[in-house]
């Protein structure tokens, strides 16, 4: 029986994997193939059963790491939604049987139906855990490497950032003092603590020092003398800085480990009189330290052009970088992965463009180039959508901002700004799209049982009193919101705004310091009684929102591949108004097949996330 290649040769394939995902052009892709062919033939003669090759082994190469690329980026999307959000479940080191139960739970729990039913068992959840196990015991590889995966990844990040930050709004005080507490009396201990978290803000954090109170001494330790004082006071900046690396290692522990490398990673950047950044010198700069000051530099300028964080699209630009940074900002020739290029007497990076996802959060001039340094990660490997305009003017929205104060061609802006939520911004891509198969405005239609902030006639900043004393109206509402029957796009608008505006609370509520707090907050906000439970509620809240916005843009999708025929006919026989009308529809048939793509896609995600929901 003759053994699959790829099976039979997988230590080679495994040995250049990394190579030729790491590959930045198509002919280094080609050099590494041709390696991994030639490392196979010279293989293939020391077996000892010959192994039947590809007639085209450079293709099934390809294909075989495409394949491999694909399964990756597949279970990365499984781990990303299977991802507990409780704090609680990570208060232990996670094992495989704790992770294979949350990434499998649809898989055991048909497993456990069909051993119930195969032994003629009346259904009950006393033998699932039995059987739990055994599905346990019998995972395949792929399986296995996916729990290994997402084990390693839980343990290293735990919950979600948001949920952390609710969490410890609410134990932190308590936790510490029990566990101090706990070691005095169960071990005659005495604890002086530093502790650091994240806050609100870029790169900002939050040192507190927490201490054993005394039982025969008269003054806690840290007030107990002057000298004290002054070493506790001296105790909080070094591990400041030192938290800073822990939690942005991206910019600090890059530095820390250029410092005995290659020198400083990157100097501060020089402007001109115009405000623009110019080249500073290289001297003394490893590689990396230039890599890492033109990813930066990229960074800050695609922020102003953006209105916010998000990655820098490498891929997109340098396929074409005309189409993104202004002409002149870049010398000729320049390209964007290679920093050596750049000359010293240019202005450096003026993005006149930016990718289609991500103009959302303001509308500040476009040809302005930031000031600070913050480093970004590639953003390759993501389809390119056709070009749009639609999102490369957006209208300025802070926090503040009320549904009123936006113009009707902003509103799908405004919403995006709401929430970071992947699935909540897949919302609102969603409904746009359905708008636009739908060939309808961004029109919002009003809801009587809908809540009254959730209307684009709202006029306050927070959202009302009860929303955040009253429990019962806060899920009331969400559910009002879950709930209302959606018959377009017009009906989805309010829907959206509603879940956005609860979005944007939670967040005011989590990252509320008194300290820094506005004079305008309202006096409620400080005890809102938003809580992680709510914020999973408002999750699935959106997933639920968005399978039914899903499928109604299947369903115009269908009605529009069964009237194609007909249409095709129409426009035979009226060829002399599609030659006058051509022109000016091409933009809009192209919007249109990129969302029909986009609805395919999300009909295959949507599907497999509501089976495993289920």
């Amino acid at each position: 029986m003759s053994t699959d290649w790829s099976i039979a040769f997988k230590p080679i394939l495994d040995l250049h994997s990394e190579a030729i995902f790491a590959a930045e052009s198509k002919s280094a892709g080609k050099h590494v193939v041709k390696k991994i062919r030639k490392a196979i033939l010279a293989a293939q003669d020391e077996q000892e059963e010959a192994i039947v090759l590809p007639t085209s082994l450079k293709k099934a190469i390809k294909q075989y790491y495409a394949k491999c690329l694909t399964d990756k980026e597949e279970a990365e999307d499984h781990e990303a939604s299977s991802h507990p959000r409780e704090p609680s479940f990570y208060k232990k080191t996670l094992s495989e049987w704790d992770v294979a139960q949350k990434l499998f739970k649809q898989e055991i729990d048909t497993y456990d139906k069909a051993k119930q039913q195969s032994n003629g068992l009346e259904y009950s959840i006393k033998y699932r855990t039995g059987h739990a196990r055994e599905w346990f015991n019998n995972m395949t590889s792929s399986q296995q490497q996916e729990v290994n995966f997402a084990m390693k990844k839980w343990n290293e990040e735990g919950a979600p950032e948001e949920t952390q930050a609710i969490y410890r709004k609410n134990n932190l005080k308590k936790t510490l003092e029990d566990f101090a507490e706990q070691i005095r009396r169960t071990m005659g201990c005495r604890i002086v603590m530093l502790v650091s978290h994240k806050k609100k803000g870029h790169q900002s954090l939050s040192v507190s020092l927490h201490e054993t109170m005394p039982q025969n001494a008269k003054k806690i330790f840290s007030v107990s003398s002057s000298g004290i004082k002054e070493w506790t006071a001296n105790g909080f900046e070094p591990f400041a800085e030192w938290s800073k690396t822990e939690f942005y290692p991206s910019e600090d522990s890059d530095h820390a480990a250029s410092d005995c490398e290659d020198g400083p990673v990157s100097p501060e950047l020089v402007l001109d009189d115009d405000g623009y950044a110019k080249l500073p010198l290289r001297d003394g700069i490893g590689l990396k330290g230039q890599h890492e000051l033109i990813r930066s530099i990229f960074h800050t300028s695609y922020k102003v052009c953006t209105g916010g964080s998000r990655s820098v699209p490498w891929g997109m630009i340098t396929a074409s970088p005309t189409d993104y940074l202004e002409p002149g900002s870049i010398p000729t020739g320049f390209a964007v992965k290679d920093p050596s290029h750049m000359k010293t007497d240019e202005k450096l990076v003026v993005f006149i463009k930016a990718k289609d996802a991500d103009m959302c959060l303001t509308g500040k001039s476009k040809k302005k180039v930031v000031r600070t340094q913050d480093l970004d990660e590639e953003d390759q490997g993501r389809p390119v959508p056709i070009p749009s305009e639609r999102r490369t003017q957006p209208a300025a929205h802070s926090h503040e901002t009320t549904p009123d104060d936006v113009a009707i061609n902003d509103q799908y802006t405004f919403l995006e700004t709401l929430s970071k939520n992947e699935n909540y911004l897949e919302l609102v891509d969603a409904i746009r799209d359905l708008a636009i198969l739908a060939n309808q405005m961004p029109i919002s239609e009003q809801h009587e049982d809908l809540p009254t902030w959730a209307d684009w006639s709202w006029r306050e900043t927070y959202l009302p009193e009860d929303i955040h004393t009253s429990y019962a109206a806060l899920v009331a509402s969400l559910n009002t919101l879950q709930t209302c029957p959606i018959s377009g796009s017009p009906s989805v608008m309010p829907v959206v705004l509603g879940i956005g505006l609860l979005y944007r609370e939670s967040k005011r509520v989590i990252e509320y310091e008194e300290d820094e707090a506005d004079p305008n907050t309202p006096s409620y906000l400080p005890h809102s009684i938003f809580d992680l439970q709510f914020l999973v509620a408002l999750d699935n809240a959106v997933r639920e929102v968005l399978f039914s916005v899903v499928g109604h843009i299947e369903r115009l999708m269908k009605e529009g591949l069964d009237n194609e025929e007909e249409m095709r006919m129409v426009v035979d026989n009226e060829e002399a108004v599609k030659s006058v009308a051509e022109e000016e529809g091409e933009e809009q048939e192209q919007e249109v097949d990129t969302v029909v793509q986009k609805g395919r896609k999300r009909e295959g995600a949507h599907h497999a996330s509501s089976n495993q929901a289920g």
